[in-house]
């Protein structure tokens, strides 16, 4: 299937289907071609509350495009890894975080399933009782990823993600998909012209379409199950997590049961050596082991670390309950959330916090008004390592709390000092306003791609430290 699209100065380009899947993913919220950069550099340049960024790239690495033909472009380019892509939207192009979500525009679901064909998978869909998905896509291991395009995207709200995640948790327990890839922040598989095994563009759907799926298929019954009071009860003893605990676990889910176990464990008052025991008896029983053609195998070893880590993560106080509801089959909640500990005196930690360590400088500054000396000496007066030491001059730099000045040089040094009050205004009547017209350094570290959109390929990809002077308009006169 293809279809004609204007493209860049004007030419007509036809797309191929992957190019049309990506097409039709990202939908308006995504320029056909980038704008001018002239534009940019006069100070010209608005913000656009609805563009998004995508991701491309290996797991460690990813680069981030915001238009149709530079996205083209880095796709037709075999010197650029393109392995893996994010479905939703960002705002930002450097992190690729859940927070920094903006665009919420399908869902996906990993079928690690092998030996399967796609009537098989599209049978899968019909059982849970969803609707036929807009793609299949074939993995290099025999699996698949289904995609289910919206009609329209979804602001990634906090309360929106949330739900979101809720419901592709549902869908991927019916579709018996991988658990560990439920997630809006996700990373799938590329399709490309041979991996595209089904696509049709007129299966997208409404949002409000799978929050009926959920309430049909999942309702929420609070009176169905015990409501557990984490102050007063203990969480494994909840028949849900029981029944997490003594249930075979098959490949796939190894490694999310195991985490949401140590959770329960953590909350329920037990301690490290209890958890990681009660993990060995559950990894040596009710385990499945090994793993299929391509996978790594999850050790007892991998079930143990489990619980080291959620238990030296002060974070980490309890699993969610809809998790423990999607794993185990049966209704679980509880009342009452886990509060963490106070935290210690200063003087009985070993370390102390960044915050902390900027305090201590702020108030030599205010008592000597001035400090000169090496970063070396300068730490070790205040006793703070000399990493922790150099991150705090950033930081109060930055806020614009403390002037830093660096001498190079044999001899070298560093001055340190608090910033001048502000002048205070004259009297009202001796206000003189003046226009001015203000020039702004905007220094930034920016990974640009060089493209030629006409023939797709990729010229060449920079990472630079850019810096502009922006030439700023003329404030508005007070109300």
């Amino acid at each position: 299937m293809a279809v004609e699209l204007q493209h860049y100065r004007g030419q007509v380009s036809i797309l191929t289907r992957s190019e049309l899947f990506f097409d039709l993913l990202f939908g308006s919220y995504m320029r056909d071609y980038p704008k001018r950069s002239a534009g940019r550099i006069k100070g010209e340049r608005k913000f656009d509350p609805d563009r998004q960024w995508v991701f491309l790239g290996s797991k460690t690495s990813m680069i981030s495009v915001a238009t149709k033909s530079t996205l083209y472009a880095v796709l037709s380019d075999p010197a650029v890894d393109t392995t893996y892509f994010t479905p939703n939207g960002y705002f930002h192009r450097k992190t690729r975080l859940t927070e920094s979500l903006r665009w919420l525009n399908a869902f996906v679901f990993d079928l690690d399933v092998h030996g399967e064909s796609v009537p098989d998978v599209l049978d899968r869909c019909d059982r849970a009782g969803l609707p036929r998905p807009t793609a299949i896509v074939k993995t290099p291991s025999g699996g698949y990823h289904v995609h289910f395009f919206f009609r329209d995207p979804i602001r990634a709200t906090k309360k929106t993600v949330r739900l979101y995640t809720a419901i592709m948790g549902h869908i991927a327990n019916d579709l018996e998909a991988d658990l560990a890839a439920v997630g809006a922040n996700r990373i799938f598989r590329t399709p490309t012209e041979e991996s595209l095994v089904y696509f049709q563009p007129v299966n997208r759907y409404s949002f409000d379409m799978f929050k009926e799926w959920r309430e049909i298929n999942h309702p929420f019954e609070p009176s169905s199950g015990r409501i557990v009071n984490l102050h007063t009860e203990n969480l494994m003893d909840h028949p849900a997590v029981q029944r997490l605990l003594t249930m075979p676990c098959s490949y796939g889910q190894r490694d999310i049961v195991a985490f949401n176990l140590a959770l329960a464990m953590k909350a329920s008052g037990w301690t490290q050596q209890e958890a990681e025991a009660a993990l060995r008896h559950w990894y040596d029983r009710y385990c499945a082991k090994g793993a299929p053609a391509g996978k790594k195998p999850f050790s007892q070893r991998d079930a143990v670390y489990k619980a080291q880590y959620v238990y030296r993560n002060s974070r980490l106080q309890a699993p969610k309950a809809e998790m423990i509801r999607t794993l185990s089959g049966m209704e679980f909640s509880y009342s009452a959330r886990i509060r963490g500990e106070s935290a210690k005196p200063r003087s009985e930690r070993e370390r102390s916090h960044l915050c902390e360590w900027g305090e201590d400088l702020l108030s030599l500054l205010h008592a000597e008004k001035e400090l000169s000396g090496t970063q070396q000496e300068l730490a070790e007066r205040m006793k703070c390592p000399i990493a922790s030491f150099k991150l705090v001059l950033r930081q109060l730099k930055d806020a614009g709390k403390i002037i830093v000045e660096s001498r190079k040089g044999r001899g070298g040094v560093t001055i340190i000092r608090l910033p001048e009050e502000p002048e205070l205004p004259a009297a009202k009547d001796e206000l003189q306003y003046e226009k001015t017209s203000v020039q702004k350094t905007h220094v930034e570290t920016l990974v640009v791609i060089h493209a030629d959109f006409r023939q797709r390929k990729v010229m060449r990809i920079d990472r630079i430290h850019r810096c502009e002077q922006l030439q700023l308009p003329d404030p508005d006169p007070p109300d």
